[in-house]
């Protein structure tokens, strides 16, 4: 591991007891997928991350810089021995302190990696089967759309899919609408039209679903940001969810009703697996 740039053993006690991450849920991560050496959509990841921590009020060293951590990134993978294929996780945290109190540290970081067995990015061949969590709600603020270390609501979601013997969970927003899902973002095809909940549905602010988005635009795929009920996307003709470590994936079911994949595997085929070559 990579701990404020130094490496240390892996299982080494990073945190004191008082931490306010541990504490609080104060904090956010990051995660990268690592091929052959290649960051994919580094100078997005970046951006987040750069935007992200002064809205949780992190003090940024001078000199931490997007050049300074990919390197650290990439020495650890060489550490590890996992350059060729590895899932990147970067988790930022500060010191110990009560709610009320200067924390002991402003600012710290520490780098993870772990080889991954199947090396190749690949859009999944079944389709995943979907449902929707409703015990809890994500609220709608301006801090939705980080990647907080208070994960609470997607890992409760995540573990109710799993009961359910789903692969994955919509996650419903202060309102009711659809947001996105436990490790993903989510976009719907009716019509003919690609949809995707704007970021101030509670979305997290994914690297991949803005990546599309642009791409789409660019090459005239109509698309659009919105407000849509859960209703809305049951009755779509497609759904597929995405994130920066596997891109796409398309969605089979819901309950019932069933879904193609005619969309979702032009837009990986075009966007997604040439970033992985």
């Amino acid at each position: 591991m990579n701990l404020n740039g130094k490496i240390i053993q892996a299982g080494t006690p990073v945190i004191h007891a008082d931490n306010r991450s541990f504490r609080y849920g104060e904090g956010l991560f990051e995660t990268i997928r690592l091929y052959r050496g290649n960051m994919s959509l580094w100078d997005r990841h970046w951006l987040r991350l750069s935007t992200s921590l002064p809205q949780l009020y992190f003090e940024l060293p001078k000199l931490f810089s997007s050049a300074q951590l990919h390197d650290e990134i990439l020495e650890l993978s060489n550490r590890n021995k996992c350059r060729d294929a590895a899932r990147v996780r970067i988790t930022f945290f500060k010191g110990e302190g009560g709610l009320w109190e200067r924390p002991s540290s402003a600012f710290n970081y520490l780098i993870q990696c772990w080889p991954l067995e199947n090396k190749e990015v690949s859009m999944n061949e079944n389709g995943i089967e979907l449902g929707v969590f409703e015990a809890g709600k994500k609220s709608c603020d301006s801090f939705s759309h980080i990647k907080s270390n208070n994960y609470l609501l997607y890992a409760l979601a995540a573990q109710y899919a799993k009961q359910q013997k789903w692969n994955e969970a919509i996650v419903l927003n202060q309102y009711g609408r659809v947001c996105d899902a436990t490790i993903a973002n989510l976009f719907f095809v009716a019509d003919d039209i690609i949809h995707t909940p704007q970021l101030s549905e509670g979305c997290v602010a994914g690297v991949m679903r803005n990546y599309l988005l642009e791409q789409m635009s660019k090459t005239g795929i109509e698309a659009r940001e919105g407000t849509y009920t859960f209703e809305e996307l049951q009755e779509a003709d497609e759904i597929f969810l995405t994130n920066a470590f596997y891109g796409i994936r398309w969605v089979k079911s819901i309950g019932n009703k069933k879904y193609n994949n005619h969309k979702s595997v032009r837009l990986f085929q075009q966007f997604v697996k040439p970033l992985f070559l």
